[in-house]
C-alpha cells in the first residue's frame, strides 16, 4: 500500500469527530510542508480545510474529502451512472426504519394490551432511528472512502515538479460527509473557484476502472477533456473512462464546484452497473495510484485554458 495511505490508515483511520479531523490536519499541514508546500487552513466555522497552493492563481484545483462518514445501518453502494438505483437503494434506509419502528411499537403494546401507546411509541423509536442516522457509531473501514483520495493527492504533491506548482492548488476538504460543507466554504471564500476546474478524488483505491465523470458545466469544457482524454492512459488490467453522456450522479463534493469532475474507481456489478462498495475495500490498489498520479501530473503540465 502506498506509504501515505499507510500511515493515515494506522495513524488516522476515523476521521470524524472534532479532535480526530484536527489530528488529521496536523499530518497533512506537516506532510504538505514537507513536500514545499505553501499549505494553510482554511476556517469555514463548522468546516476546516487544509490548502496547499494559491486558489486564485492556480489554473486547476485537486480535491478530496479527508474526513469520514458514520457507519450506515446498509452497506454503502455508489452507482455513478445508475442515479435511479442508486436513489433507490439510499430510499431503503428511511423505509426500513419506518417500518421496523412501527412493527416493535406494534408488537410492544399488543403484547402489553395498552394500544393507545402504539403511536407515542412508534414517534419514540423513530427519533431514536434518526439520532443514529445523524450521531451513530464512526465507520472504522475508510481505506477506501476517502483515505484512497487524500493519499492519491499527496502522492500527486510529491511528484509534480517544481515548476508545475504554481498552476495547481490542492484542497483537503472538510465536511464532505456533512453536505459539503468544507467545498462550500471554500467557495465563498474564494469566489474565482467557480470559474475553474476542479477534480475532486473520491473512493479511488478499488476498482479495474478509473471513472471520469465530468459535471454539467465542466461537460463543456472541451480543452479539459481533451487534455484528459490526452494524458490518462490504461495499463493490461486498468481502464480510465471518461464518460460525457447520459445521466450521471456522484454524491461528493464536486457537486459544489460549477466545474467540477469527480473520479473514482469502480468495477460492474450486475444490475448496479458501474459500482463502488466502500465498505469492502480493504487495501489501495497500487496500480489505480499510480495510473491516477501519472495523469494528474501530467494534466497540470499540458492544461492551459487560454489555449481554447
Amino acid at each position: 500500500m502506498d506509504q501515505y495511505a499507510q500511515r493515515i490508515t494506522r495513524d488516522y483511520p476515523v476521521r470524524r469527530k472534532a479532535q480526530e479531523k484536527e489530528n488529521m490536519r496536523t499530518y497533512l499541514m506537516g506532510q504538505l510542508r514537507a513536500l514545499g508546500y505553501d499549505a494553510k487552513l482554511n476556517d469555514c466555522g463548522k468546516a476546516v480545510n487544509v490548502i496547499a497552493g494559491d486558489p486564485e492563481r492556480a489554473s486547476i484545483l485537486y480535491a478530496a474529502h479527508y474526513d469520514t462518514p458514520l457507519r450506515e445501518p446498509l452497506p454503502a453502494i455508489l452507482c455513478p451512472t445508475r442515479p435511479v438505483t442508486y436513489l433507490l437503494y439510499q430510499a431503503l434506509t428511511p423505509v426500513l426504519a419506518l417500518v421496523l419502528c412501527f412493527a416493535v411499537s406494534l408488537g410492544v403494546t399488543f403484547a402489553l394490551s395498552l394500544p393507545n401507546l402504539t403511536l407515542p411509541l412508534f414517534l419514540v423509536l423513530l427519533i431514536g432511528a434518526l439520532a443514529y442516522l445523524k450521531y451513530g457509531p464512526s465507520e472504522k473501514n475508510n481505506v477506501n472512502a476517502n483515505t484512497s483520495g487524500v493519499a492519491a493527492l499527496l502522492r500527486t504533491a510529491e511528484q509534480l515538479t517544481p515548476r508545475y506548482r504554481n498552476d495547481v492548488c490542492f484542497l483537503f476538504l472538510d465536511g464532505g460527509s456533512d453536505n459539503m460543507r468544507g467545498a462550500k466554504g471554500f467557495r465563498k471564500r474564494y469566489p474565482s473557484a467557480k470559474e475553474k476546474p476542479v477534480l475532486c478524488l473520491d473512493c479511488v483505491g478499488s476498482g479495474d476502472e478509473l471513472l471520469i465523470l465530468p459535471g454539467k458545466m465542466s461537460r463543456w469544457n472541451d480543452k479539459l477533456l481533451d487534455t484528459i482524454l490526452e494524458q490518462f492512459s490504461n495499463s493490461e488490467k486498468k481502464t480510465c473512462f471518461l464518460k460525457t453522456d447520459g445521466l450521471v450522479h456522484y454524491p461528493s463534493d464536486n457537486r459544489a464546484f460549477m466545474g467540477g469532475t469527480v473520479i473514482c474507481a469502480c468495477k460492474k456489478v450486475k444490475g448496479f452497473g458501474r459500482c463502488i462498495l466502500p465498505r469492502k475495500a480493504t487495501g489501495i490498489d497500487e496500480e489505480n495510484l499510480s495510473l491516477l498520479c501519472d495523469g494528474l501530473c501530467k494534466l497540470v503540465m499540458y492544461y492551459n485554458p487560454q489555449n481554447t
